[in-house]
């Protein structure tokens, strides 16, 4: 097997490290930026080996918009690739139905099974899709083998009325390379039913995990659970639809109240928006108000989760989404018991719907799968080797490298200005400074995106602004933000966001279309409770919290900011971090302080 291209400059660098990794059976962790080749120099040296030593490469994508590269770099490389997503986006049903589009995967799971129980059964009216996969699957694998996405296969399955997910997961067997979304791995549950799918051992796996810098907070998701007042509400109806049973003599709907009310009570321990709940605080109020020992308060859990049981049966019976409020609050109250370890905190989150949430610190609880793979490969545009191995629990030994840009050094240029900041405390006083920058800075008439670090500060500077500017608003709705975007690109000018908003993150301006990007402040976390928990966390288990709860997290954003401008070997661009802390990351970032920053703009493209 050849490479498919001429290399790009770095990309035998990627291979070589690669090719070492998997011949030792070892773990790798690189960064190298957007446009270097990072999918194809990846899959080869993957396949190759997989075919020579009869493994299977599964490549996990944050969206299903990433697949059609693999699949793409696959077909030139002359092997089977097929994407698998959930269930959310291949069945037919959940298409359809809006109660079955925001089903969560174990809910769609349990229905999916007994409805083609049904079908098997005798009843193809439970589903005609599954039905029809039955009497069709040669067709619909003919069409699989031609290389699709997922979601073209769907279309063509939706034509023939099959269901696409039921086909996609039997042909996983024939497939070298399978594309999955992240949760497809890391959870346990989904894990283990795909794997028996494919019909491989873990240790028979080559993981390659893209856009990795994702994955820390992923996993710290997976491992926590949430209930809001609202839940709890839904959980009253639920009960008295289901005729109001009792748990240690209490009405389940009156159960759901005094549930309402200890969070409430719960209030106390707020700073700001958030705060940290001491341990058996919220346990003590829910049994003083059930008037119940807190020794009781697991059989409460465990006579919900019964009685949602019931429920979830019941709705399955009807072929309905089988969602159970009351299944949700026994399943969270079990795991706010059962969390009582470092590993996790607490928290009372308030605002119009109050919530409790059980927030895992350490996502190595959900990545140590990684261990069991033969070999894994982590890939991103921006994430910090040596940190990322740490925090999910990498061997020792683990390959870290970051490869360098292959395009010319002089198409970008990083400026900051060290008599601004957006510091806390001292944001007032800087504001009409960073305003005037930004006028400054739009009058060039480049194409330009500018970052804030929160929708407020966004609104102040552009009232202070005063300038005809395209602005992402909170909550704006899809259609409209693209349109904006679509404005953007027609007419250039100027485009205001916050980091890690919908701008922010996945859109390409290539070209002329984005020259300049202004980084407002530096993007540290909001010291939240939950965020100093996480700090805490990590001083006591790698002895500098403040580097991976802080200073990390706004390194990997400023990153994928300044990421926007070079996406080829043709664009240029010029970034502008507009905050004195900036000089701090002189290190990571090759960054220049200026002096004179419209002169400092127009000399760039002054021969461009």
């Amino acid at each position: 097997m050849k490479f498919p291209y001429k290399y790009r400059k770095g990309q035998k660098d990627i291979v070589k490290d690669i090719e070492e990794a998997l011949e030792n059976r070892m773990h790798m962790v690189f960064e190298a930026p957007t446009g270097s080749g990072k999918t194809i120099a990846v899959l080869y040296p993957a396949v190759k080996y997989a075919i020579k030593n009869d493994k299977r490469v599964i490549y996990l994508v944050h969206t299903n918009s990433q697949e059609s590269q693999v699949i793409k770099e696959a077909k030139k490389l002359g092997v089977k690739a097929i994407a698998l997503q959930g269930r959310a986006n291949l069945c037919p049903l959940a298409r359809e139905k809006d109660e079955l589009r925001y089903g969560s995967p174990d809910e769609l799971a349990l229905l999916c099974n007994k409805l083609k129980k049904d079908v098997k059964e005798g009843n193809e009216n439970a589903c005609v899709y599954y039905a029809n996969y039955l009497k069709n699957e040669e067709i619909i694998k003919e069409i699989i083998n031609e290389g699709l996405t997922a979601e073209e296969i769907f279309e063509r399955a939706m034509n023939l009325k099959i269901c696409a997910y039921e086909a996609i997961k039997d042909s996983l067997p024939e497939a070298t390379v399978i594309i999955f979304p992240y949760i497809y791995f890391f959870f346990p549950f989904i894990r283990r039913g795909i794997m028996d799918k494919i019909g491989v051992a873990m240790q028979d796996i080559i993981l390659i995990v893209d856009e990795a810098h994702n994955i820390p907070e992923f996993a710290r998701e997976l491992k926590s659970m949430e209930i809001s007042v609202n839940s709890l509400e839904n959980m009253e109806k639920e009960a008295l639809d289901y005729g109001n049973p009792q748990v240690l003599g209490h009405n389940i709907a009156d159960v759901a109240e005094f549930l309402k009310e200890a969070i409430y009570k719960m209030q106390k321990f707020v700073e700001d928006e958030e705060g940290i709940i001491p341990h058996y605080a919220f346990e003590e109020e829910v049994s003083d108000i059930l008037g119940i020992s807190i020794n009781e308060f697991d059989t409460l859990a465990k006579d919900l989760i019964y009685y949602g049981e019931m429920v979830r049966e019941d709705k399955i019976k009807q072929r309905k989404l089988p969602r159970s409020y009351i299944h949700h609050a026994g399943s969270f109250l079990s795991f706010w018991r059962e969390a009582y370890s470092y590993e996790y905190i607490h928290l009372i989150k308030w605002g119009k719907a109050p919530s409790l949430e059980v927030y895992c610190l350490d996502p190595a609880m959900v990545t140590d799968a990684l261990l069991s793979v033969h070999s894994s490969i982590h890939l991103s545009g921006t994430l910090e080797p040596e940190e990322y191995k740490n925090i999910v629990a990498l061997p020792d030994n683990t390959i870290t490298k970051r490869y360098p840009s292959p395009f010319p050094k002089d198409n970008l240029k990083i400026l900051y200005v060290d008599n601004v900041t957006t510091k806390y405390g001292e944001v007032d006083e800087n504001i009409s400074r960073i305003a005037e920058y930004i006028k400054e800075i739009i009058n060039i008439g480049r194409n330009t995106a500018i970052f804030f670090p929160s929708y407020s500060l966004l609104l102040k500077i552009r009232e202070l602004v005063d300038l005809e500017t395209l602005s992402e608003e909170k909550g704006m709705k899809t259609y409209t933000l693209f349109q904006m975007i679509e404005d953007f690109k027609e007419k250039g000018g100027s485009i205001l966001s916050v980091i890690g908003g919908r701008i922010f993150e996945g859109l390409d301006f290539p070209g002329k279309l984005l020259e300049i990007v202004v980084i407002v402040g530096i993007p540290y976390p909001k010291p939240t409770p939950k965020v100093k928990a996480l700090q805490r966390y990590y001083d006591s288990k790698f002895g500098n919290g403040w580097e991976y709860a802080f200073r990390m997290p706004a390194l990997i954003k400023m990153r994928q900011a300044i990421g926007r401008l070079i996406r080829s070997e043709n664009d240029r661009g010029i970034a502008i971090i507009l905050d004195k802390r900036a000089a701090s990351f002189k290190k990571d970032i090759p960054l220049e302080k200026t002096e004179n920053l419209y002169g400092e703009i127009e000399n760039f493209f002054k021969y461009n």
